[in-house]
């Protein structure tokens, strides 16, 4: 089966305790005090250095996310960076895991920022809208979670029509009010970037992921709860007289390669300790409070298996492995385990987390050429090209070009001139075609 191959990293700021030296996790109240300025300014070139490297490495698509109030991610905003990601590349997909829409008070904004991404990219972003977990709600402080779930397809059902309807119209909501729902700008691709849902298996999340033909992005999850999900969401796109392609399917996997299976896992093994030990763990009433998921997803996640029905900071290494979680170890142990992957899970895209966190930059750089020299070729037709190459080899269009696939305006720029009348501003700067056009 043929992959998209998406990179992702964390850009978290790993010079923090370990989990058991402090009061709660270091999700929310790990205090400010340990982090500094300078160290994290380097950390955070370092983490947009390796997303601008996946382009020259022929990656299909490079993704940012949004944390907030902790060192899990050091980009409160995916979009600003997104933004910084867009000037810095050119023809690469650029997806951004946030907008978390319970942040915004106003859907309108999320979905101007999003129009606006699109046009500063020239057409090439990914829209990620994650529910957000539960420590964004602390952290944010917009909203009861409770009203988590509710709130946020409000928020996306008014961002939606904003894109496809004209405007102004009013939306009158139960959560929301907004008397002019009028988006300025509107985004490149019409009517709105490819939208992919971030979930861990709630069936209300899945079964509107495939009401929208939305691609689905299975969350971290050992790999029998990932089948199960993804079996979930096609059974939900059924329903809507449809079958997804493997287009529509995108898992998160932590991959590491090294020359050896034995060199892989001397270089990745402690980084994924670290990982789970401290950056992905968070205690149940911090990730889940009350209401933010459904009475039947919560009792799924603590009876069926699922990234949080155990403190996965416990386990080790080959267990890790056995599940699913990662893959670790040479570029052909690397293929054959994607392989398997992408069958179980019908998946065509593979979004590949490299840096594990507290990854120095020369080592993911070292696992990612690898990987695209010795494992991402094994999964594309001849060539090996990337989906942004599939066409030709040239570079982004260039401002000319988008000059020559202009239209007329609906309205030219006009001004009133006392005396004369009103003119075209575009051409009254010439004397012969200062003519007026009415009075």
């Amino acid at each position: 089966m043929s992959l998209e191959f998406h990179l992702f990293n964390y850009g978290s700021y790993p010079d923090i305790p370990l989990n058991d030296e402090v009061e709660n996790t270091s999700y929310i109240d790990l205090p400010n005090e340990h982090f500094d300025p300078v160290r994290g300014k380097w950390y955070l070139d370092s983490y947009l250095d390796t997303l601008v490297f996946g382009e020259k490495l022929g990656f299909d698509g490079i993704h940012t996310t949004t944390q907030m109030g902790g060192p899990v991610g050091m980009t409160p905003t995916a979009n600003l960076t997104a933004a910084y990601l867009a000037a810095k590349t050119e023809r690469i997909k650029i997806g951004t895991l946030g907008p978390i829409l319970n942040v915004f008070q106003n859907p309108m904004r999320a979905a101007e920022e999003i129009a606006l991404l699109d046009q500063l990219s020239g057409g090439r972003l990914i829209v990620g809208l994650p529910m957000g977990h539960g420590m964004n709600y602390h952290t944010a402080a917009t909203m009861n979670p409770a009203f988590a779930r509710e709130r946020y397809w409000e928020s996306h059902d008014l961002m939606r029509k904003a894109f496809t309807e004209p405007g102004p119209f009013e939306w009158q909501g139960e959560h929301f009010h907004v008397p002019y729902a009028n988006l300025w700008p509107k985004p490149l691709q019409q009517p709105y970037p490819e939208v992919w849902i971030p979930a861990a298996g709630s069936k209300l999340t899945l079964e509107k992921c495939a009401e929208f033909h939305y691609t689905y992005q299975a969350l971290f999850s050992p790999r029998r709860v990932l089948k199960r999900n993804v079996e979930t969401f096609r059974q939900a796109a059924e329903k809507f007289g449809y079958t997804p392609g493997p287009d529509q399917v995108a898992a998160v996997v932590f991959i590491h390669v090294a020359e050896t299976d034995a060199q892989a896992r001397l270089e990745a093994e402690h980084h994924l300790l670290f990982l789970m030990q401290n950056i992905n763990r968070s205690r149940q009433p911090d990730a889940f409070p009350p209401g933010h998921f459904s009475v039947e997803s919560l009792r799924g996640f603590m009876t069926k298996g699922g990234y949080r029905d155990r403190d996965i900071g416990d386990m080790a290494f080959e267990e890790m492995m056995e599940e699913g979680w990662a893959i670790v170890g040479s570029p052909q142990t690397v293929v054959d385990r994607l392989g398997l992957l992408s069958d179980e899970l019908g998946a065509g895209k593979l979004i590949h987390v490299a840096d594990f966190g507290a990854m120095p930059n020369w080592l993911i750089r070292k696992s990612l050429t690898l990987m695209a020299e010795e494992v991402i070729p094994h999964f594309r037709g001849p060539g090996g090209k990337p989906v942004w190459a599939e066409d030709d080899l040239r570079t982004a269009p260039t401002h000319a070009e988008y000059g020559a696939l202009r239209t007329e305006a609906l309205s030219p720029p006009k001004a009133r001139i006392p005396g004369l009348g009103v003119v075209d501003v575009r051409t009254a700067h010439v004397e012969e075609l200062r003519k007026p056009l009415r009075a």
